[in-house]
């Protein structure tokens, strides 16, 4: 599958579409060694259905053979030879060996071609396509050109392959489209293809930098990939292969001080350093004449300027591992920039060097601060290789895992901490490799590994680190709650209750908040520090995404929708496009997107679960694929979503037998909703139960607890004896919990058994916090339900209406449609939102329209994204063409009124 290339696959289409109209041509492809041409005529024949497809390709051996190319072309064809002219028929045979004979006429071979080619056009249309047209014999060469200029008025398509020189096709005058090389987003998302991981924005840039696109040169880089991400900033990309063999040719030839003196010029980042650098080591860029003549470089007043992104590379591949080596080391005494000489001090170090190592090791920190997470893995990696002590060389190891996780790469994470684990001999030093084993495991792995790791973690830390300690608590419990195990969560609980002494009064919050998410509930004495410490949220700095996402975890737990949710949420934005790393971008979304949900915000809900979603795919972080496919299907099931039933089977089989138990109760309870919004409640039924079994065989929070809904597909099946008793059970249940979410759930279930269905309804509602708008609108509506049984139509309108405004705001669509048909059997006619509002985008255009209307560049929407720039302005223009808008303010206008 080709990345890109819209602009060259829309020409190659309309060559060929044009052909099926008897509007031949000929177009030439012309472009470097590995830019893609062959793939480009590949793609154009596999998309090219009901054309005879006629190869030729050019072949180095055969250029000295007169008519080998054309054989190609002809073979395939030899059965209509009889058809032609006896003349060409006689010429073509000779030419090509079928027949003995003097020298045929080059005209009457060339007009026997264009015959044979017409003639099979007769029949289907005919696609030419021609690859390394460079390579061709000149008489072979000759005739395709007589060919491409004759086939205007045939159904007879000519695509032709050649790099920029040695043929006679490329000044003969045919339409050239040059074929460029790839764009940086598109040379990441080649990278991400072929390595099945993500790759870092600035080293992706890096590789186009040194590939300038070349597809050949990127997918050879690829294959090598773990070298590339070992190699610091200022080390060149190591391109070797094809794509650069002229190049290298050429430098080789040079001169050997012309060539060390290139070299230094290829590293330095500038010319001033450059030159600074050559005269350490008594050289000059005029000694570099020679390579201007071999056409590697341009001189000039300002220095130098290669004239291809690989000529740079040729140059540093074809030199000796000592000269680089030397060449780093002169960078780096007369560089200013403290990062560039850390790095190059690396690149040029022989041997172990622990004043090398600090040096980089603080590069390396100061480049996980700026949130280049994996230029910080690369800088402590190789702080460790040049570490003597084995105790050091652990714990760099062990920061450069720790980056790589946050990079989103989790198998590099994995071979870092291997190796971290191999030279470590200290138990404190185990303790932290198992804790951040857990970590990846909870992220890449089993969750029943991470569990056991982090509980060994603690075995140790809870002693000698007490601040560790909680950050490895806080992970025990993520997968302890995910895999239903209540017995981990409370022992949680009762050693953060031990270490909240010990620990810095904020890390004693942090302590006191994991606590109360292990319990299920903030108790009163805990939810005043937990506000003072969540109100403080949007101040937090970039470099802790474990705080970020117990914040969002603690505002969840402390349930306050109106003061502390909205600058949560209105944060979410920041956090994907400039403040969370990649591999933490998933777990944090998750939990937004949870608190979007609990505060009635359902659009924004399901922009950051797909956002997360993206995410763990980019990631291949499958535990929290499933629970995010979980959790918006959970969504969907309520908005009537037609994905929703594919992101709960998805979440489903992610999950598997008992991988992720809370995506399975999740995934299950939506299929549920979505049976019971439908009106089939007998197959709501069936999922509610298969909830309840997990719940029952789990630890989970008593807000999963499937009773109330299990209550509703009773009665609309009728056996009240059984819903009556079910309801009884969740009223127990929530009672032992001491409430949640669960009580206005279980008012409406008691009330629905009720002899008085309709005053215990209207109670349920006069009591409730009327946080929960779905929950409070199915309230409604079941109250207007038992009004209107009663013959109360005015009193049943009301609530209705209530019902009816609640769900259409919220986009709860078939429950809208529920509430309406029931409104109108009373007689009033049912409002809905109109059309021509944000209803009318897809969820990804309403992404796309939120940020940018926002004030986020293109760029930057795109970033949060996870999409292409190019990507966001598609969207854009659909989005402009139905909201019926132009520009950015009308945009934001648009949205503020819906």
């Amino acid at each position: 599958m080709l990345i890109g290339r819209d602009a060259e696959r829309q020409t190659l289409a309309r060559l060929v579409g044009a052909a099926r109209l008897s509007r031949g041509g000929a177009l030439l492809l012309v472009g470097e060694a590995g830019i893609g041409k062959s793939a480009l005529l590949g793609e154009l024949a596999a998309a090219s259905g009901g054309l005879r497809m006629l190869w030729v390709h050019g072949c180095a051996p055969e250029q000295g053979v007169a008519f080998s190319g054309l054989e190609q072309l002809v073979r395939p064809l030899r059965g209509l030879l009889d058809g032609l002219p006896a003349p060409q028929a006689e010429a073509l045979a000779t030419a090509l060996a079928l027949s003995c004979g003097p020298a045929p006429d080059r005209l009457a071979v060339h007009a026997g071609v264009l015959s044979l080619l017409t003639t099979a056009a007769a029949e289907e249309p005919v696609l030419v396509l021609v690859d390394d047209a460079h390579l061709l014999d000149q008489t072979s060469a000759a005739a395709l050109l007589f060919v491409a200029r004759r086939v205007a008025a045939e159904r007879v398509a000519v695509a032709i392959a050649s790099r920029p020189s040695g043929s006679v096709l490329l000044d003969a005058g045919l339409p050239r489209l040059t074929v460029p090389g790839l764009g940086p987003a598109e040379v990441r998302a080649l990278l991400t293809t072929h390595t099945g991981q993500p790759v870092p924005t600035a080293l992706a840039a890096r590789v186009h930098a040194a590939t300038a696109g070349n597809p050949l040169a990127v997918v050879t880089l690829a294959r090598s990939w773990e070298t590339v991400e070992a190699q610091t900033p200022a080390a060149p990309i190591s391109v070797r292969g094809a794509a650069i063999t002229g190049y290298a040719n050429r430098a080789l030839a040079l001169p050997p001080r012309a060539r060390h003196s290139l070299l230094v010029a290829a590293l330095a980042s500038d010319s001033g350093e450059a030159t600074a650098a050559l005269e350490r080591l008594g050289l000059s860029l005029a000694e570099a004449d020679a390579a201007e003549t071999a056409g590697l470089v341009t001189l000039c007043p300002g220095g130098v300027t290669f004239q291809h992104p690989l000529a740079r590379a040729a140059v540093c591949v074809v030199a000796s591992a000592g000269q680089r080596r030397e060449a780093h080391r002169a960078i780096a005494a007369v560089t200013s920039d403290p990062d560039r000489r850390a790095w190059h001090r690396a690149e040029g170090a022989v041997g172990l060097d622990d004043e090398v190592a600090d040096d980089v090791a603080q590069a390396a920190r100061r480049a996980s601060d700026a949130g280049a997470h994996a230029v910080a893995a690369t800088g402590y990696a190789r702080a460790a290789a040049l570490s003597t002590a084995g105790g050091v060389q652990a714990r760099r190891l062990l920061a450069a895992s720790e980056a790589a996780a946050l990079a989103g790469q989790g198998d590099r994470a994995a071979a870092l901490v291997e190796r971290a684990a191999a030279v470590s001999h200290e138990p404190a030093d185990q303790a932290r490799i198992d804790a951040a084993q857990a970590v990846l495991e909870q992220r890449w792995g089993s969750l029943a590994c991470s569990r056991t790791l982090a509980e060994r973690a603690l075995g140790i830390l809870a002693t000698t680190d007490p601040s560790a300690a909680v950050t490895t608590s806080a992970d025990l419990l993520g997968a302890a709650l995910a895999l239903g195990d209540g017995a981990a969560a409370d022992r949680t609980a009762v050693l953060l209750e031990w270490l909240e002494p010990h620990c810095s009064p904020e890390v004693a919050v942090r302590a006191r908040m994991v606590g109360a998410v292990a319990r299920e509930r903030a108790g009163p004495g805990a939810q005043p520090v937990l506000r003072e410490w969540l109100a403080g949220w949007a101040e937090d700095g970039r470099s802790d995404p474990f705080r970020r996402q117990e914040r969002v975890l603690g505002t969840l737990v402390v349930q306050d929708w109106s003061g502390l949710t909205a600058p949560v949420l209105d944060r979410a934005a920041w956090l994907r496009e400039e403040g969370l790393a990649l591999g933490w971008a998933a777990p944090v979304l998750l939990q937004v997107a949870r608190c979007a949900v609990a505060a009635n915000r359902w659009p924004e809900a399901a922009e950051h679960y797909r956002a997360g979603i993206e995410a763990a795919r980019a990631c291949r972080q499958e535990n929290d694929l499933a629970l995010l496919s979980a959790g918006l299907a959970g969504l969907e099931a309520r908005t009537g979503a037609g994905t929703c039933r594919g992101h709960a089977e998805e979440a489903l089989r992610l999950a598997g037998a008992d991988r992720v138990p809370l995506a399975q109760v999740w995934a299950r309870a939506a299929l549920g909703d979505l049976e019971l919004g439908a009106g089939r409640a007998d197959q709501a039924l069936r999922h509610y139960r298969a909830v309840a079994d997990l719940v029952a065989a789990g630890h989970f929070s008593v807000d999963l607890d499937p009773g109330p809904e299990i209550v509703d597909g009773l009665l609309r099946l009728s056996p009240a004896a059984e819903a009556a008793a079910e309801a009884r059970r969740c009223r127990d249940a929530a009672e032992r919990a001491g409430g949640g979410r669960l009580s206005a759930r279980v008012a409406r279930a008691g009330a629905l058994t009720s002899a008085s269905p309709a005053v215990e309804l209207a109670r349920a509602l006069a009591e409730g916090d009327g946080e929960d708008r779905f929950e409070d609108s199915r309230t409604h509506l079941a109250l207007g339900q038992a009004l209107r049984r009663g013959r109360q139509r005015v009193a049943a309108r009301k609530a209705l209406r209530a019902a009816l405004a609640g769900f259409d705001a919220l986009g709860a669509h078939p429950w809208t449609e529920r509430a309406a048909a029931e409104l109108e059997a009373t007689g009033a006619h049912a409002h809905r939102r109109g059309e021509g509002t944000i209803d009318l985008l897809t969820p990804q255009e309403l992404q796309v329209a939120r940020l940018l209307a926002a004030g986020r560049t293109t760029r930057q929407a795109a970033a949060a994204l996870f999409l292409s720039p190019k990507t966001i302005e598609y969207h854009l223009r659909h989005v402009y063409t139905k909201l019926d808008v132009h520009d950015r303010s009308a945009l934001t206008a648009a949205l503020r009124e819906q």
